[in-house]
């Protein structure tokens, strides 16, 4: 049995290497800041083989506020439940409704209401545990076709979107045309429907063409890249001429976009993109790591049929599930550094866009057996060691264990 009140988790995080060839003795003034390893209590010789039946050990980290930390001591007996776990990077969910990249069209029926709903999974919990479900409504006028109908949900999705308070995925209109003239020099402000090129267009960018933007730049012309119309120009000179879009930009910022293209027209689609919160807007105090996860429900769709292209993957070793468990750690601990209430800081030693390897294992401490019952209260102490991916420590030998992807 286990006794949860004297439980806890210690998060060690190694940036660094650790400072220590095999068998050098570990000193507190050499130990250089952001790094871990696996030391003898007898002799405090640092270990980078197998842990050896018997030998006592601990695990020693030096912060980068250049605090110690110690865990636990353990041995070969008392460690249970090891195990590595490769870095993942977090993967958007892209689906499409009507034409995909390969097959498929809109659905270009007249006078017709075409019902989009939204379901939110990675909501749930919210609004009395149930997903948040958007409604993206159109109707279409008598003489519908597939341009007009992925336009009119595009546009409507955009401005449904624009009334949340956080915006979990973008829609973007892709066709089939083949390319016509490909062009550079594009200024692309993203939620704007104006732009402007620094050549001489006029000749290739007519009221009525449509643009295909190569998203994100410099991967490679697909036909699975946004498509906008423009609608109209304001008759400028040359590259003076600044041209209007029927939706609003939704790609990157780029005053200087080399790869978008004129095309002829096709088949129409709607590609819909997660959108998670990007590291650098992730607070690990006060967030909860997710990936945007939805589902697209029909409703008088005749042509148009769903195609989850790319499924939502949390990934495994990010910043923000890091992060997360840092401060999650520290909480746990009330050390006194943070233990100032309400909390106002937090040490995180992880730093965002960065990938980590991460090693976990737990040591029981069995202190007492009632002599009667022979019942044995445990108290385990999770170590969860957070490794860049760059570092080659010898945590794998030394736990004998091999990344596995956590992912599913």
């Amino acid at each position: 049995m286990s006794i949860f009140e004297d439980s806890n988790t210690l998060v060690f995080v190694s940036t660094i290497t650790n400072g220590y060839a095999d068998a050098a003795a570990w000193t507190a003034a050499a130990q250089p800041s952001g790094s871990v390893a696996f030391v003898k209590t007898s002799d405090n010789t640092v270990e980078e083989g197998a842990l050896v039946a018997g030998t006592e050990y601990r695990v020693i980290g030096k912060t980068t506020a250049g605090v110690i930390q110690y865990s636990p001591p353990f041995t070969t007996t008392t460690l249970k439940n090891a195990m590595g776990m490769d870095q993942e990077a977090l993967v958007e969910q892209v689906t499409y409704l009507g034409y995909n990249g390969v097959s498929g069209s809109m659905d270009a029926t007249s006078d017709t209401y075409y019902g989009l709903g939204i379901v939110l999974n990675h909501t749930f919990g919210m609004l009395n545990n149930s997903p948040l479900l958007l409604t993206v409504p159109y109707k279409s006028d008598s003489t519908a076709t597939q341009s007009e109908v992925a336009a009119g949900l595009a546009i409507e999705a955009t401005n449904v979107l624009k009334r949340q308070a956080y915006k979990p995925f973008k829609v973007e209109r892709i066709n089939s045309g083949a390319q016509l003239v490909d062009l550079d020099n594009f200024a692309l402000v993203h939620g704007s429907k104006y732009f402007t090129s620094a050549d001489n267009d006029t000749a290739s960018l007519l009221v009525g063409s449509i643009i295909r933007v190569e998203e994100p730049e410099n991967d490679g012309d697909a036909v699975t890249d946004p498509c906008y119309i423009i609608v109209a120009h304001d008759s400028g000179a040359a590259e003076a001429r600044i041209y209007e879009l029927d939706q609003p930009f939704q790609g990157v910022t780029n005053a200087d976009h080399d790869h978008v293209s004129t095309i002829t027209e096709g088949d129409w689609g709607l590609k819909f993109t997660g959108i998670s919160v990007a590291d650098a807007a992730f607070d690990p105090v006060t967030d909860e790591p997710f990936v945007a996860s939805f589902e697209l429900m029909t409703r008088d769709f005749e042509t148009a049929t769903v195609t989850k292209s790319v499924n939502p993957v949390i990934g495994s070793g990010t910043y923000q599930l890091c992060s997360a468990l840092e401060v999650y750690a520290q909480f746990q601990r009330k050390t006194k550094e943070i233990s100032a209430y309400p909390p106002t800081s937090r040490l995180v030693q992880t730093s965002a866009s960065n990938l980590y390897h991460v090693y976990s294992f737990e040591i029981w401490d069995a202190k007492f057996v009632d002599a009667t019952t022979g019942i044995n209260p445990k108290s385990p102490t999770r170590i969860i060691i957070i490794e860049d991916d760059g570092l080659t420590e010898a945590f794998n030998t030394v736990l004998g264990v091999t990344l596995v992807s956590a992912v599913i």
